[in-house]
């Protein structure tokens, strides 16, 4: 039976798509939904997407080993977003489609193809994540393997996407999005008074302290005001007004679900014990459910996954697109991206076949993501500007000094990390900095 329900949601999922690549007419239906999505399906599309196996899977293992700290990740996000809030008057006059013409209208057309070649790189292994989400999700819910859930997972993604964009994503969001929220109510609902939390770990503890904690806002929340996936569901909104509106209704959701989530890992914890399982989501829904109500949260958990997996292929496929068209609104654009988003997709589907660790794949791809690119964005969104060699470096400095960080690990790794952003943001400033000394040689010498 599961089989067959799971079969018919994504035939569903695959006719979304078909529907939408009737309804393209130009370039602005393809990257940004036309541009005219409403508070609801925008709210729902950003939920989705902030919610893939990152959020949900990995939070909930996360939890399970360091108790209340689990949370982080939805308070993180909703700190990311309520940064943004106060960003978007500053955005409103832009009419491009992603972060690297951002970047280039700031710094120039250089900066913009180095975006938008640097972060697609990384994009890949957080698809790649969501593919092993959803294979891991597949095989339990149904008689098919592991890998072979991971081709199939993989060619759905590449074909709803590379048919509809952000049509087909916007749509798809919202119904998966109902199912997320759905079922983790569900499975909250029925374990919350089953287990005393009282002795779970604190949000600050041995396990997770204060510099892990500013190493997750630097660069996981970063990422959620200075962010690709982000400002992709924002460019669809019809305007600012419905902007700001789908980012509180977000901000509302998050919090709760911080909670949430962190007790289905708690909960967990208490079940497992000494033993080693691969989501202790997953091992809380067979142990747990009922079986009506574990193939619910399978459902659910696929939604999670597929809902992020689809926005960061086209948006790391559309960064590739300008290197070689510059504009998108080019009506090439189209056809080359589409080919980029099977490219890409393949690549994910064989690095996932290889890949064992999740979360820790997702945060390597996020640290040289924020290591290089959130300084540049947010004060060139604040109105500064510097020469693009010194962004240039400032990118490639910042980004191998995380990398380098996150690899190394470790206390000494998230030292490597924090500093990675201090690094970032003096080389960009060396210009002002260096103006300022000059200016005050100049006083000194005619008093």
């Amino acid at each position: 039976m599961s089989d067959l329900l799971f079969y018919l949601y994504i035939l569903g999922i695959f006719l979304v798509g078909v529907g939408s690549y009737k309804k393209i007419r130009g370039t602005k239906d393809f990257y940004v939904a036309g541009g005219n999505a409403g508070v609801i399906p925008l709210t729902g599309s950003l939920l989705a997407t902030i919610l893939g196996s990152s959020a949900i899977i990995g939070s909930v293992n996360f939890s399970t080993k360091n108790g209340w700290a689990g949370s982080w990740f939805m308070i993180c996000a909703a700190l990311g977003l309520g940064a943004l809030y106060f960003l978007l008057e500053r955005l409103k006059t832009f009419k491009g489609y992603n972060l690297p013409e951002l970047l280039g209208c700031f710094y120039g057309p250089e900066v913009n193809k180095i975006a938008s070649f640097v972060i697609p790189i990384a994009w890949t292994g957080i698809v790649a994540s969501q593919i092993m989400g959803a294979a891991m999700i597949i095989s339990k819910m149904t008689s098919i393997t592991y890998s072979s859930g991971i081709w199939l997972s993989g060619l759905v993604f590449i074909a709803y996407t590379c048919l509809g964009g952000q049509l087909s994503i916007i749509k798809t969001d919202f119904i998966q999005f109902l199912f997320i929220i759905f079922g983790l109510l569900l499975c909250f609902i029925y374990t919350e008074f089953n287990y005393d939390h009282s002795n779970a770990l604190p949000l600050i503890s041995d396990k997770f302290g204060y510099k892990e904690l500013v190493v997750m806002l630097l660069t996981y929340s970063t990422t959620f005001f200075v962010g690709p996936d982000i400002y992709s569901r924002i460019f669809c909104a019809k305007d600012l007004k419905t902007a700001k509106k789908a980012i509180i209704l977000s901000i509302i959701i998050l919090l709760p679900l911080s909670y949430i989530l962190s007790s289905l890992g708690i909960h967990a914890s208490a079940l497992i014990g000494d033993r080693s399982v691969d989501s202790s989501l997953i091992f809380l829904i067979e142990e747990i459910l009922p079986k009506s109500m574990a193939i619910l949260m399978y459902f659910c958990l696929l939604s999670a996954v597929m809902s992020s997996a689809d926005t960061t292929l086209l948006t790391a496929s559309s960064m590739l697109t300008q290197i070689f068209i510059g504009d998108l609104k080019d009506k090439r654009s189209i056809g080359i991206t589409r080919s980029f988003i099977i490219f890409l997709g393949i690549i994910s589907i064989f690095i996932a076949l290889k890949m064992q660790l999740i979360l820790a794949s997702i945060f390597l791809a996020l640290s040289i993501y924020s290591g290089a690119f959130i300084i540049p964005t947010f004060l060139g969104i604040l109105g500064y500007r510097a020469s693009k060699k010194y962004v240039i470096l400032a990118i490639f400095t910042g980004g191998g000094v995380a990398l380098f960080g996150k690899i190394y690990g470790g206390q000494t790794g998230n030292i490597y990390i924090i500093f990675a952003f201090v690094l970032n943001a003096f080389i960009i400033g060396i210009p002002y900095i260096s103006k300022k000394v000059r200016y005050k040689l100049v006083k000194n010498s005619n008093i």
